[in-house]
Parts: structure tokens; C-alpha cells; sequence
């Protein structure tokens, strides 16, 4: 083995039975190809049973791996197929997870790409197309929430967005942890049900839920009346201060086109505005 595959093995962390078999340098493409391969007559666990045996086919998948200097990298790993408990498994590979086009080493630099920056941004940063991307993180995602427990909740916060005017989703928020819960398509009493579902089946007690903030939108206090019945509703302070802007704001472009003080105007050589 040469001093090269011993260095990439210790970085790559590859360990027994496994053993770099070649290194393929594509200088143009500036990628790296590294082929894992495993000596024969191994014999590998059953997934099932536990018990050792004997190899009869084998299939190579190919990984995208970190990149080693500027050269894209990717690990093809000859993945053995063995006989046991009735069915003939494929051994999983122990550097990546199944039906992933990434090692484990690069989906955990994808995910903390993502938490700095727009989706497109890390698809483009990692060549990368973006559905692949996204496929990494909802997958982490519904892993991560599979485990979620609401049964703490009691002070929540709702709330709506969109891009552009289109496409609204609301958010729901623990607000004692600043944690979402849960993000709804749209923005009528509808999501609030679709809420509830989710919170329930991650242990949330409706009942529980002493306070709720949200902005004035009446589908949202008819879905809070309807399913959170001892939740006191309170206004969050930006939609208030929000409404009373706008309030004066129409009240000074209405007076401001009467009352000569409230616009531009030349008095005296000189142009003075108050507002």
C-alpha cells in the first residue's frame, strides 16, 4: 500500500474489512476516485440474525465524499450480498446511509451548510444539483422530529409568511425554547388544525396551552377557540405597533392635504417639511 492510501485511509477513517484497492486521479475533471474493496472469503454479519456468513455476489456504489483539495471526491465501496434467514441482503455500507448519494462525512457538512446559507447556495458552492440537497436535509428532518416531544408546550406562537404576496405558510413556535413545532401551508383556521394533528401525535396536550400569541387574523382566532380552549390569545407587540403605524400614517397623508405644515412647500426663499 502506498504512503498515499495509507493517508486516506486514516482521513476517510476506513477500517477492516475494507481496504483502499485503487486511486483513480481524473486531473481534468479534478476528481478523485477512491475504490474500497473488501478481501475475499470475508465473512459478514447477518442483519437479521447476527450470524456470519459467507459472501456469494457483491455490488459497487459509488458515494460523494468531503473534497480533498480542489478535487470533487467519490468513494465506490464494493458492497457484498450474502444468504441467510430465508432472504439475500446487501451488507449496508458502514460509511454512508442507504438510498444516499453522499458519506455520512459529507451530509454532515451539508447540514451545516445549510444552517448559514439558501439551499441554492450550498448547491452551487458543493456542484451539487439541489433536489439532492434537499433530500438530505428532509430526510435528517423527519429523523429528528420522528422524536420530537411536545408534551412541555404550553406558550405558543403563531405566525404567517410568504414570498413576494404568494405562497403562505404558517409557522408555530414554542415560545419558551424559540423552537418551531411545525410549519403549515397557508394561512386560515385550517393550518390550526393540521397543527394540533402533528402536536398530538408527538404527545402535545391541547389543553395544556395557557397562551397563544398571533397577529389579528381571524381564521387564526377561530382555529385557536375551536381547538385550544383554554388558551388565552394575546397580539404579539410587531402586528400592534405595525397597525398603529399604518393607523397614523393614514391619518398624516389624509390631513397632510389640507394643512400647508404637513408637506413640502416654499415659504419665504426657503423649503422646510414637517412630518
Amino acid at each position: 500500500m502506498s504512503e498515499k492510501e495509507k493517508f486516506l485511509e486514516r482521513i476517510l477513517k476506513i477500517s477492516e474489512p475494507w481496504y483502499i484497492e485503487k486511486l483513480e486521479e481524473l486531473t481534468a475533471e479534478k476528481e478523485l476516485h477512491i475504490y474500497l474493496k473488501y478481501p475475499r472469503k470475508t465473512r459478514f454479519a447477518c442483519p437479521r440474525c447476527g450470524a456470519l456468513c459467507s459472501t456469494y455476489d457483491s455490488s459497487w456504489r459509488i458515494y460523494r465524499d468531503l473534497d480533498i483539495h480542489t478535487f470533487k471526491t467519490y468513494v465506490h465501496i464494493k458492497l457484498p450480498k450474502i444468504k441467510c434467514c430465508g432472504e439475500t441482503p446487501t451488507i449496508q455500507s458502514p460509511y454512508a446511509r442507504e438510498n444516499s448519494h453522499f458519506t455520512f462525512l459529507m451530509e454532515e457538512n451539508i447540514l451545516k451548510l445549510a444552517k448559514m446559507s439558501s439551499i441554492t447556495k450550498v448547491s452551487n458552492y458543493i456542484k451539487e444539483h439541489d433536489t439532492r440537497i434537499w433530500r438530505v436535509l428532509i430526510y435528517y428532518v423527519n429523523k429528528c422530529r420522528a422524536k420530537a416531544n411536545f408534551s412541555s408546550v404550553k406558550n405558543l406562537g403563531i405566525d404567517e409568511t410568504s414570498k413576494k404576496g404568494h405562497n403562505y405558510i404558517t409557522t408555530f413556535v414554542n415560545l419558551d425554547t424559540r423552537k418551531v413545532l411545525y410549519v403549515a401551508n397557508g394561512k386560515d383556521h385550517k393550518t390550526i388544525y393540521e397543527f394540533i394533528s402533528d402536536f398530538k401525535a408527538h404527545g402535545g396536550n391541547p389543553e395544556a396551552i395557557v397562551n397563544v400569541t398571533s397577529d389579528m387574523s381571524l381564521a387564526f382566532e377561530k382555529g385557536i377557540k375551536e381547538c385550544l380552549v383554554n388558551a388565552k390569545i394575546i397580539i404579539d407587540k410587531f402586528h400592534v405597533v405595525k397597525h398603529a403605524n399604518d393607523g397614523v400614517n393614514k391619518v398624516r397623508i389624509e390631513e397632510s392635504k389640507n394643512n400647508i405644515l404637513l408637506k413640502k412647500r416654499n415659504i419665504s426663499g426657503s423649503e422646510i417639511m414637517i412630518a
